[in-house]
């Protein structure tokens, strides 16, 4: 009986985790608005305001299932994030004018290229459409990470992309975020800080 009793509170526990992991990614933009309001009530009111919601709801995502959505790479061929469980999974959330965006791209490939043969993912999601982001790399180079397009409300509403480019996740082999966070640094020359995070973060959870 005893042991019956244990079974069924490890399966209601993993229940309500699995319940409250997957909902870090769902209503994003209603805790901002409410964080922002709390924010008048007191008088506080700016820029830095923004930001620091921002960056509280990125905290949020700490420990989270990332959302299982069905994506299009720009050979419209479909996969989903389920299909990336068993790689620890680095995902740019980037636009082709965001100056910082561009400039992490050459440490996203060279990244890349250190981790080819193992279980890595790169996954690179656009709001721009496919046709943009093709002509940005006949442009510009190859970005060897796997290219997808969405909409920016899908991006908002799925993914919690509310403002700050390029956001950067990176997740577990179980599809677990472990860290998620914005970068600020258009400087092509200074990105080591950059690419150090992403491989320590990668190498700890190979």
């Amino acid at each position: 009986m005893k042991t019956k009793i244990v079974v069924i509170f490890l399966l209601v526990s993993s229940i309500f985790k699995i319940q409250a992991q997957s909902q870090c990614f769902k209503d994003c933009q209603q805790r901002a608005r409410n964080e922002w309001e709390q924010l008048k009530a007191r008088g506080i009111i700016s820029i830095d305001s923004a930001l620091e919601i921002n960056h509280k709801i990125l905290l949020n995502l700490k420990g989270c299932a990332f959302p299982n959505a069905q994506l299009k790479k720009l050979d419209d061929e479909k996969f989903t994030i389920e299909e990336l469980k068993g790689n620890v999974v680095f995902i740019h959330f980037w636009f082709i004018n965001c100056a910082t965006c561009i400039a992490e791209i050459p440490s996203i490939n060279q990244l890349h290229q250190l981790y080819e043969n193992k279980k890595v993912k790169f996954l690179a999601i656009s709001f721009n459409d496919k046709n943009t982001l093709w002509e940005f790399s006949k442009k510009h180079g190859p970005f060897e990470s796997i290219q997808t397009s969405i909409e920016q409300k899908l991006l908002e509403e799925n993914f919690c992309v509310l403002d700050g480019y390029p956001m950067n996740l990176v997740l577990d082999k179980n599809g677990i975020v472990i860290d998620a966070w914005y970068e600020q640094n258009p400087d092509k020359t200074q990105q080591e800080g950059f690419y150090n995070k992403v491989k320590q973060l990668i190498d700890e959870n190979l």
